[in-house]
């Protein structure tokens, strides 16, 4: 199917439903009910650092009532929201074989849960309008994504951090999602933290960090995770007024070798990984597929030329 076709079974609201599936989401079919789960961790619903007042189990319970009513006039689905113990979840049951439900699947090519999917190609079209690009990292966000004060660069200034869960099926999503953004919607990603051995962090979820005031331009459909983003926002211009923004070079100078690792070789890690040695994120984000060079760079509105970089993790 081109890109042209394509478009007929994508508008700003299918491209909103993906973000939400390919964050956090599980298909199934049994017993001719076809269903979807996609779960909200209550992790990425908490609320820290904000100043306001608000109840959060409130403000939660009405954001998730917004996004099932807007998936209801989507889909025309039965849409419930259940809570659990370390989540609530969003379900979709579809009776019958609509085009919603087989559009799912072909955006997410027949594959069954989060821990394999990757963003959906079409998304990286030239003819799919910057609109529902963003909509869909919306969707992502607003499941996976969470914003608070304790996100904080060194500098103090705030950010946003989008988290892949990590399974060995799924390493290509962090540099998925920083295409995305950078290429496709220039907004710069400060660093993807990965969760690899050689960084520290065993084999915990990949967090992709973006300062608050480019993110801006993406936001949450969420309204009270989109009123603390706001709040950040205005402290970080206040505080940072000459802070600037520039994509990721995609190389960096190297301050110090990390030592060896017995995890190094893994069955968790991916393929393209397993038995190598990393001294910083980029090398990684490097063997993964990232293009990107320390040249200038041209994509989109961006033109920058950084050849003095420095490692940050």
């Amino acid at each position: 199917m081109s890109p042209i076709e394509e478009l007929d079974y994508i508008d700003a609201d299918v491209a909103y439903l993906l973000g939400l599936i390919i964050a956090r989401g599980r298909i199934s079919e049994s017993g001719g009910v076809k269903q979807v789960i996609i779960e909200f961790p209550y992790r990425s619903l908490e609320v820290d650092g904000f100043s306001g007042t608000f109840h959060t189990n409130d403000a939660i319970k009405l954001g998730l009532q917004q996004i099932q009513e807007r998936v209801l006039e989507l889909t025309g689905s039965d849409v419930s929201i259940v809570s659990g113990e370390k989540s609530i979840s969003l379900v979709l049951r579809f009776l019958r074989n609509t085009m919603v439900w087989r559009n799912i699947l072909m955006h997410t090519q027949n594959r069954t849960g989060y821990e394999y999917f990757g963003v959906p190609e079409i998304f990286f079209s030239k003819s799919v309008p910057y609109d529902w690009k963003r909509e869909f990292l919306r969707g992502f966000a607003d499941v996976a994504g969470n914003v608070r004060r304790a996100n904080r660069y060194i500098d103090g200034s705030n950010r946003v951090r989008l988290d892949v869960l990590n399974y060995p099926t799924n390493w290509d999503m962090p540099v998925q999602l920083c295409t995305l953004l950078e290429e496709h919607l220039t907004v710069p990603v400060q660093l993807i933290t990965w969760g690899h051995p050689n960084l520290g962090r065993n084999f915990r979820e990949h967090q992709i960090n973006i300062f608050a005031v480019p993110y801006g331009k993406i936001g949450f459909s969420l309204p009270y995770k989109q009123t603390i983003l706001e709040e950040f926002i205005k402290d970080d211009k206040d505080e940072f007024p000459n802070k600037t923004f520039k994509p990721c070079t995609g190389r960096k100078n190297l301050r110090k070798r990390k030592p060896k690792d017995s995890r190094e070789e893994s069955d968790k890690l991916d393929s393209r990984l397993n038995g190598r040695h990393f001294n910083a994120y980029w090398q990684i984000c490097k063997k993964l597929g990232c293009p990107r060079t320390p040249k200038i760079l041209e994509q989109g509105n961006w033109q920058v030329n950084d050849q003095n970089t420095t490692e940050e993790q």
